[in-house]
């Protein structure tokens, strides 16, 4: 392929004429050719695939001899044996524990005031891109508004701004940017049982369009113009999004439930990314055109509220050689807002009934977490927690649910931000097994001997967990959150030196202390067929059974 001369052959023939557009009337338009496709759902497949797997079974079954009977029994007394038996670790080259580093580097900001703004300079090595975020507190939202702020971060991006259309803007947008995006977030504190609630802006742009990329910035959050047409396109585009990714999103959904049942924070996520945002989209999405404009002048409220002078945070990575010109043109956005006015902050929920609960969901497959109240980042069992779940995850569960229970995963995750510990499986066939293995999991730590090269490749693990490889962007906006929640670096540096010295005895205490007592909250999200299965085995497994 001759690239450039096929390049330079269509800028000719471009300049000669309308190219694209004759070919898009020739090729597409006109070309009797074509062939209409309309696939149409069978609510019936499933149940045939079963029905016909079955009789495929029996249809083997009953032409086999003894020694065939005989050699099924042998294979799976074979593969039991294998998937039980210990594997020499000691074979595989290895990171020791000496070889972790134990400092984090150090990173401070470049502070400074900008018309009534805080606004933190990161200066790193970021290739000539300069990334933004724009951080608001979201507390003062009433809450109804607060309902309405997972719509809002959608259509913040997705609609007009300063006598612009949301075509214009988007490609204002996709000239001058590596992309916009805009969302809610619930950020843990390190040492307390609360959270900082930030609605964030974030961006990234090539240095030399910065001017224009400010410029995007300021006409969205001080002059965004949201049609009723495309707001309704955007709820409508986001309620079919959800409606057809609830196979992917059942996990994501069964955890923040369970976390919601046990503290204010999850329940706050569960409102912002769960089930409860998925029924106010539904709810969304039966308005007409007509009827959006309430819901209009709401999404405007919401964004006089957050986007105001002395309100905003603005957390900037980039070049030295770019500060002084993103400060020159931050003084113009933040001279665009309105001033602070005083703040109401809405009372945080409180969480929810921590009685087990299932939802049901257009799956075949079940997402079962239990997760547990524990203790945060400061606290000195916090790093035992974190071990425990990657020992857990590798040496337990994974066997238990993916080999033998035929889950497409089984986790453990331990969330020293918030406090929580979360037993999971992904995709998975069983509901009441896989609550047993649970169960099982936790007696096992406590009854079985913990080897010590499973509990060094574990810290390894945790020790990666807490710092990961990050990006320059990443590195900048991690920063200012860490600063702004209490994840210090002395704080960091001490809980990085814990997990070095995590003993076997470690784990067997937290796992007593937190896990063992069946304080746990635990919520399925599966398919009709399982539940229904499930509580026939178990009747009081769930005391809640309602559809997503």
């Amino acid at each position: 392929m001759n690239f450039d001369a096929d390049l330079a052959r269509l800028q000719q023939e471009r300049k000669d004429g309308r190219w694209f557009e004759n070919v898009i009337r020739t090729e597409l338009l006109d070309n009797s050719h074509r062939a209409l496709l309309t696939i149409v759902p069978d609510p019936d497949l499933e149940d045939r695939k079963h029905k016909k797997e079955l009789e495929r079974l029996a249809l083997i079954e009953a032409t086999l001899s003894e020694p065939d009977r005989n050699k099924i029994v042998e294979d799976a007394i074979r593969l039991k044996s294998a998937q039980d038996a210990r594997q020499d670790l000691s074979v595989l080259p290895t990171l020791e524990l000496s070889d972790i580093p134990m400092k984090f580097e150090p990173l401070a900001p470049r502070s400074t005031a900008i018309g009534g703004a805080s606004v933190d300079f990161y200066v790193l090595p970021t290739n000539g891109v300069t990334y933004l975020d724009i951080r608001s507190d979201f507390s003062v939202l009433t809450q109804e508004q607060l309902d309405l702020l997972p719509l809002f971060g959608r259509a913040f991006t997705q609609s007009g701004a300063a006598g612009q259309d949301y075509v214009q803007m988007a490609q204002r947008i996709a000239a001058y940017t590596g992309g916009v995006g805009a969302a809610a977030q619930v950020q843990s504190l390190a040492a307390v049982e609360d959270f900082v609630q930030s609605f964030v802006v974030s961006g990234r742009a090539l240095d030399r369009n910065v001017k224009p990329f400010v410029e995007i910035l300021a006409d969205l959050t001080s002059r965004l113009e949201i049609d009723p047409a495309r707001l309704k396109e955007v709820i409508a585009e986001t309620a079919t999004r959800l409606e057809s990714s609830l196979a992917n999103l059942g996990f994501q959904f069964a955890i923040l439930l369970a976390q919601s049942k046990l503290t204010p924070e999850g329940a706050l996520n569960e409102r912002l990314q769960g089930i409860g945002m998925l029924h106010s989209m539904r709810e969304l999405a039966k308005l007409d055109e007509q009827q959006l404009g309430p819901v209009i002048d709401e999404l405007q409220a919401i964004r006089t509220a957050l986007f105001r002078a002395e309100a905003i945070q603005v957390v900037v990575t980039c070049e030295d050689s770019t500060v002084a010109t993103v400060s020159e043109h931050l003084a113009s956005l933040v001279e665009s807002l309105p001033a602070e006015r005083e703040k109401t902050r809405s009372p945080k929920p409180p969480a929810q009934d921590p009685v087990p609960e299932a939802r049901i969901a257009p799956v075949p497959v079940a997402f079962n977490v239990r997760t547990f109240k524990t203790v945060r980042y400061t606290n000195a069992d916090a790093p035992a927690l974190l071990v425990l779940a990657n020992y857990l995850r590798d040496t337990f569960l994974h066997k238990e649910l993916r080999e033998k229970g035929g889950a497409y995963g089984g986790y453990a995750q331990a969330s020293t931000g918030a406090g929580l510990f979360m037993l999971g499986s992904y995709r998975d066939p069983n509901i009441i097994r896989t609550y047993t293995v649970y169960d099982q999991a936790v007696r096992w730590v406590l009854d079985s001997p913990i080897e010590a090269e499973q509990l060094k490749e574990a810290i390894l693990g945790a020790c990666g967990d807490v710092d990961p490889l990050e990006s320059p962007d990443i590195k900048g906006r991690r920063e200012a959150v860490n600063r702004l929640t209490g994840f210090t670096l002395q704080e960091r540096e001490r809980f990085k030196q814990r997990l070095l010295h995590v003993t076997s005895e470690d784990l067997r205490r937290v796992t007593s202390r937190y896990l063992a007592d069946g304080s746990g909250v635990q919520v399925t999200v599966a398919g009709a067929d399982l539940i229904e299965a499930a509580r026939k085995e178990h009747p009081q497994l769930f005391a809640v059974v309602e559809p997503v």
